[in-house]
């Protein structure tokens, strides 16, 4: 039996009750007493016998041990208190007026120990004791209706989790409300949440509350920002670092109870979404009508894993089309260059090509050579000469045969790059050298020169056949690109860049001087490099770089990435590495090539660009700038969700007599000391900055007017109570404050910062060293 399923055991235990009915039929009509008790009594079912005010006049064992009516006295057994829905026994008996006999009525019931539970019902109408009732034969369907629940709730996550994957398009709010939708049906819960959680788990954001608790809620303003010690139960998960269900949430021991107006908690979920070990959502669900279970649990994490899974995904592919944009601006700008440079090549194999057209002209094959080309003989005269020997030193070529090479060139070009090599080959050898020769009209040319012995059939002398190129262009070609790749070594090493190489197919990795400069140590083994490199990056950032090199190689697009690496002497560096993959041609990654730059100094002047910016230098408190920023934003901000701030103008009093009385540095002094006491007496949320020369401003987030006053006051009486030791002087000194609350007619912040200014004013009219509100 225990290997049927639940549809089997139900359609047996059906019908077992169809045959039972028919066995007491008979025996109704046999009058048959004892053999009817005997077949109610052992059915394997349950059965009863219901007058129809719902009295339970008799019942099997079955039926009592089912419905838990063993230690129910029988005055008190009524089925009103069976059913789940009282409507369902209302449309039960709405039944059996129009017809005599119902089968299989599927109904959810209660036992009276109030356990939940399904039953199969078949009533019909019978006499028993000469007056109307019913015969209630029923099954337990419990099991088989939470397996078809489990099969509907498994269905329905499989839907949800195929939209998620399709929503990478899609932005991250709407890939959440979807997902707040989902978690809510899965587990049938009237109400559910999700907040993101910052990067150091301290704080929860309020992304979104279903539309049913903002419906049933009359709360006039919600933080959108909680900080985790000061959340209640709803954060519980996220201190535990798992699930949580709360069954009885207003018996909790540990409920901080909620404001007026919140909608009335029963029970409560929530779940944290992990990615690695960093948990970074907060997903929730409340007032279901049974109790949460593990189900819950599991089809919650399900979707909301599926559901950082696709904001993963979404973030991946914006990353990947960013670099994508980049590739293709950098392919673009290379091609540019290429194209120009290819144009110069064409160019010049143009005019090379016209000048061989040229030469082809002449009758002699001597003549159609471009290079210069001549004979010497023993007394180093020139015995032949072609067109291009000529036209180099400006002369007909009758004009230069039967000169010497030293008229020609002169004695000192001669003796010392010449005939040392005419005389080498003379003796029988093949001399090829590149040198620098003065030419009288050309001046100095470099040369590619070859002097081969030539020896004529029938001519018992020796010669010696000067071929020369010019070859000024290339080499001035060459020491600019020397003088290119000069300067782009000391760009390197001024940027600190070194250039890197991974051969993917022998495991081998080459590194540049430079490289093994930034890692500070010593050239490596090629195939030893990578591991000693994996030794080196922080342990913290090695698993994500790692990734991010092997989804380069898989995607075959641009690797572009940040990390750190701990240098044998301890010192901790960031290196910013970029690196393209390179295919064979069946496309498959061979080679990795790339460059890592030390950017260490540039983060950290970027962070001390960023504390100057926003800075006062002298008090370290915010400037004017930094504080009427976030003043606007948290203008906006209360304007929006109707919240409440106080702005606190305050201004030292007589400054001017300290600063003409003890000096510049002792005021200055005094300005650092009223700093501390403003920072020490407003919360962390509050915002402080210095607008003046002496004059600051604080804006009180989430605070009422009164209690405003309340801080104001105090800092007052702080102030006053202070004594600022300077300079061999002891100083005293008080402050003024305005103070004024937002109202919903102020449009823009220059109308509390007026007011608060005027109030400010007024405090210095009526004898400064006061608080005044307007």
């Amino acid at each position: 039996m225990s290997d049927q399923s639940p549809q089997e055991r139900l359609a047996a235990a059906q019908r077992r009750i169809a045959e039972l009915e028919a066995s007491l039929e008979e025996v109704s009509a046999a009058a048959c007493e004892d053999r009817y008790r005997q077949v109610f009594d052992n059915a394997p079912s349950g059965m009863a016998i219901v007058n129809l005010e719902g009295d339970i006049l008799l019942c099997n064992a079955e039926a009592e041990r089912f419905l838990g009516l063993r230690d129910v006295p029988e005055e008190e057994r009524n089925t009103k208190r069976l059913y789940a829905n009282i409507k369902d026994r209302e449309r039960l008996f709405t039944l059996l007026g129009r017809e005599k006999h119902i089968r299989n009525y599927e109904v959810p019931m209660r036992r009276l120990n109030g356990d939940p539970m399904w039953a199969s019902l078949n009533v019909r109408n019978i006499l028993y004791a000469g007056q109307d009732a019913y015969l209630v034969a029923f099954s337990d369907i419990t099991e088989h209706r939470e397996a078809l629940r489990h099969l509907e709730l498994d269905e329905i996550r499989f839907e949800k989790l195929y939209a998620l994957s399709q929503m990478t398009q899609r932005s991250e709010a709407e890939i959440l409300d979807f997902a707040l939708a989902a978690i809510t049906e899965v587990t049938g819960s009237p109400i559910g949440f999700i907040f993101r959680v910052s990067e150091d788990e301290s704080e929860l954001s309020l992304f979104s509350w279903s539309g049913e608790v903002m419906a049933q809620c009359g709360l006039g303003a919600f933080p959108d920002r909680h900080r985790l010690e000061t959340a209640g139960l709803w954060s519980e998960a996220l201190h535990r670092r798992e699930p949580v269900i709360i069954n009885d949430y207003q018996a909790h021991p540990d409920r901080r109870g909620y404001p007026d107006g919140h909608m009335h908690i029963v029970r409560l979920l929530n779940i944290p979404v992990f990615d690695e070990q960093r948990i970074v959502l907060l997903a929730g669900v409340g007032n279901k009508e049974q109790n949460y279970t593990e189900e819950d649990i599991r089809q919650m994490m399900l979707i909301m894993s599926g559901t950082w899974r696709t904001i993963q995904r979404r973030r991946s592919r914006a990353e990947l089309a960013e670099a994508r944009a980049r590739l293709e601006e950098k392919v673009m700008e290379r091609t540019a260059s290429l194209e120009a440079v290819n144009h110069q090549l064409v160019e010049k194999d143009r005019e090379r090509e016209e000048a061989r057209a040229e030469l082809l002209r002449y009758e002699r094959i001597i003549e159609t050579n471009p290079d210069l080309i001549s004979l010497i003989d023993r007394e180093y005269r020139y015995i032949i000469i072609n067109e291009s020997c000529a036209r180099m030193f400006d002369r007909r070529r009758s004009e230069v045969v039967g000169q010497t090479v030293d008229q020609l060139f002169g004695e000192d070009c001669f003796d010392i790059r010449l005939r040392p090599a005419i005389d080498r080959a003379f003796a029988g050898e093949t001399v090829r050298e590149e040198a620098w020769i003065e030419f009288p009209t050309r001046g100095e040319r470099y040369m590619s020169i070859s002097h081969q012995p030539v020896r004529v059939q029938g001519d018992p002398e020796t010669y010696v056949s000067f071929e020369a190129r010019d070859i000024t262009d290339l080499k001035r070609s060459e020491e600019t690109l020397k003088a290119f790749a000069e300067r782009l070594d000391l760009a390197t090493n001024a940027a600190n860049i070194g250039i890197w190489e991974w051969d993917l197919l022998t495991d081998a990795l080459h590194w540049d001087q430079k490289m093994f400069n930034l890692y500070r140590i010593a050239p490596t083994d090629p195939d030893e490099l990578y591991d000693l490199w994996r030794l080196q990056v922080h342990p913290d950032d090695l698993p994500a770089v790692e990734r991010e090199v092997a989804r380069t190689i898989e995607g075959q697009g641009l690797l572009n990435t940040e990390f750190r690496i701990i240098r044998p002497d301890g010192a901790t560096r960031i290196i910013r590495a970029h690196a393209q993959v390179q295919v064979d041609d069946n496309n498959v990654p061979h080679r990795l090539i790339g460059l890592n730059q030390d950017i260490t100094e540039q983060r950290n002047m970027e962070d001390e660009l960023r504390t100057l910016a926003s800075t006062d230098p002298l008090t370290g408190a915010s400037n004017r700038r930094q504080f009427m920023s976030r003043l606007s934003e948290e203008f906006e901000r209360c304007k929006r969700y109707n919240t409440s701030l106080v702005l606190l103008s305050l201004d030292i009093d007589h400054f001017k007599r300290i600063n003409d009385t003890y000096g510049h540095p002792s005021g200055d002094d005094v300005l650092k000391e009223l700093v501390i006491l403003c920072q020490s007496t407003l919360r962390t949320t509050d915002l402080f900055g210095r607008v003046g020369g002496e004059e600051f401003q604080a804006a009180l987030i989430l605070t009422h007017i009164a209690a405003g006053n309340n801080t104001a006051e105090r800092l007052r009486r702080r102030v006053e109570q202070t004594r600022v030791s300077t300079h061999g002087e002891v100083i005293s000194f008080t402050i003024s404050i305005g103070i004024t609350a937002l109202r919903p007619e102020d449009n823009s912040i220059e109308d509390i910062l007026k007011r608060a200014d005027d109030a400010l004013y007024e405090a210095k009219r009526s004898g400064r060293n006061r608080v005044v509100q307007l």
